[in-house]
């Protein structure tokens, strides 16, 4: 079945508080988070499956995802950051590193009006 807004009855605007929520939640980092938890959806919860996996927003800007065990983070880098693969893309577009370490890395999103950064944490048991 097709949803089509055409085919709605005219429908409700939204109310003051469901505009301020959503000018708290719908921002850069939340669309950042989207596409990061697309690109990893199977990934962390592949063979070598996460314990756990949390990606949560701070502000506007700055988008974070952390999971315990599961894949290295090199491993993760590789999946998020954009590439060619046989005339395919993949990865997040606009996603580049900034700086890695062994268990955290900063990346910075430029695929909007202003940078968003991301913050990747692998923690182990």
């Amino acid at each position: 079945m097709n949803l089509s807004l055409a085919d709605q009855p005219t429908l409700p605007d939204l109310s003051d508080d469901e505009r301020h929520l959503l000018n708290l939640v719908a921002t850069p980092a939340a669309t950042l988070l989207g596409l990061v938890a697309d690109v990893l959806r199977t990934r962390l919860f592949g063979e070598d499956a996460a314990i756990w996996v949390d990606l949560w927003q701070t502000n506007p800007s700055t988008a974070r995802v952390e999971w315990q065990d599961g894949p290295e983070l090199a491993e993760v880098l590789e999946h998020l950051l954009p590439r060619m693969i046989e005339g395919t893309f993949e990865g997040v577009p606009g996603l580049r590193s900034v700086t890695t370490a062994d268990a955290q890395a900063q990346l910075v999103w430029i695929g909007t009006t202003s940078p968003v950064a991301l913050h990747l944490t692998r923690l182990d048991t």
